[in-house]
């Protein structure tokens, strides 16, 4: 069955819909449901409407096999229980897939899905409660974005996994547990509408786990950004791992950006990083937090030499208020098979023409010079040792460096 230039193509007051091999074109409503029904849509073609499907309040939408080209809205489901959108492609639609739950709980399954130019929006309303689940699907020049702001709902977990995105971009913003594994993401270039390749977001983060990712050849957007809220006392930190993932020949941002407010207990290992044209491979920003620290060791940095690794760094060795990262070991190799162990790698060091700076591993005496010492990384005073400064010490610090000491007070 094929429908042309309609007003409202098929418009259904009660029951269940079930629709196969239907072709719906240039309406400016093609499919519209009642409340609390079901729809079943097997080989159908939306293509150039202002709404293909439109639906308020609805059970269980399964979409399989389906096109949707060119539509202003393509998939419009609000108040909706439980989505399944499989083998089905949306190409070119201003709004491709838009769904919002208000149930108890919600879910969206995405699987085997093609998705280009187009914007993908699950998000929550009032007191729901849903669950995302994307694979094996494809996004070129798309924007998949999960929300859970509306307090008090809640996103309890997302899951994308061996999904690819070319051009494209994923923000998720408050959700419980997130887990993005085996995706690759490539040739994002930053616009307004895209802060990282992947984003994580909100003030309710507990568990997240990045793994097993590609990311390769995106520009001026970070690779993954972490900005999470300063959490209620109430709320116990989780846990962050992003963990065996390759970052190669990305440019022009930071590869990873943690800004993390809430200090969640956080661990980068096995990751591969190999970004010479990026200006740090992992900077932090969270304020300095005593005894906080960023696990950062048992990864591959592009390379074997030590002070090359410690320049890809932005910390509280570069920024004296930001938090540390902490790093014992990296991986000499780009096989992972050498693992170089060490006290830290921004250790305390002097060198012959005045430059100091680094972690105190023991006390440590800075005797009197003719000439001024030169701080070019932070000075950083773990609790149980000491620094002390001879008579006629002068030291010149440069931007944003500092003396930070933990401990308590004598």
């Amino acid at each position: 069955m094929k429908i042309r230039d309609a007003e409202s193509a098929l418009r259904f007051v009660v029951g269940d819909v079930s629709l196969q091999n239907v072709e719906i074109a240039s309406s400016r409503m093609a499919l519209s449901l009642p409340a609390k029904s079901s729809l079943r849509l097997t080989s159908c073609k939306f293509h150039n409407n202002q709404f293909a499907v439109n639906a308020v309040d609805v059970r269980h939408v399964n979409i399989s096999s389906c096109a949707f080209q060119l539509n202003q809205n393509a998939v419009l489901l609000r108040q909706v229980q439980l989505v399944d959108v499989e083998d089905s492609l949306f190409s070119g639609n201003a709004q491709s897939l838009f769904v919002s739950s208000s149930s108890s709980h919600g879910a969206v399954f995405i699987k085997r899905s093609r998705f280009d130019h187009n914007a993908v929006v699950i998000t929550t309303e009032r007191n729901a409660e849903l669950s995302a689940f994307v694979e094996k699907s494809r996004f070129s020049s798309s924007k998949l974005e999960v929300n859970g702001y509306r307090s008090p709902s809640l996103i309890s977990s997302v899951v994308v996994a061996n999904s690819t995105f070319q051009s494209s971009g994923v923000r998720i913003d408050g959700s419980v547990a997130s887990q993005i594994f085996g995706c690759s993401f490539r040739r994002l270039v930053r616009r307004l509408s895209y802060q990282a390749v992947v984003e994580l977001t909100g003030s309710s983060l507990h568990n997240v786990t990045l793994a097993g990712n590609t990311f390769e050849e995106n520009r001026r957007a970070p690779c993954v950004k972490v900005h999470v809220l300063a959490a209620p006392g109430y709320i116990t930190p989780g846990f962050i791992s992003i963990v065996g993932n390759s970052f190669a020949n990305n440019s022009r941002a930071n590869i990873i950006v943690i800004d993390d407010r809430a200090y969640h207990r956080m661990q980068l290992q096995r990751n591969v990083f190999e970004n010479p044209l990026c200006p740090f491979e992992l900077e932090v920003q969270s304020p300095w937090r005593c005894s906080y620290a960023v696990n950062a060791s048992e990864n591959w940095w592009g390379s074997a030499n030590r002070t090359y690794v410690a320049d890809r760094i932005s910390d509280v060795f570069v920024d004296s208020q930001k938090a540390k990262v902490g790093i014992t070991s990296f991986y000499s190799d780009r096989e992972m098979t050498q693992l170089e162990v060490f006290p830290d790698l921004r250790t305390w060091n002097v060198t012959s023409d005045g430059l100091v700076g680094g972690e105190l591993h023991r006390n440590v005496t800075l005797a009197s010079s003719d000439t001024s010492y030169f701080v070019n990384k932070s000075i950083y005073i773990p609790s149980g040792f000491q620094l002390q400064l001879e008579g006629n010490v002068t030291l010149h610090f440069a931007e944003r460096r500092g003396i930070i000491v933990e401990g308590t007070r004598a």
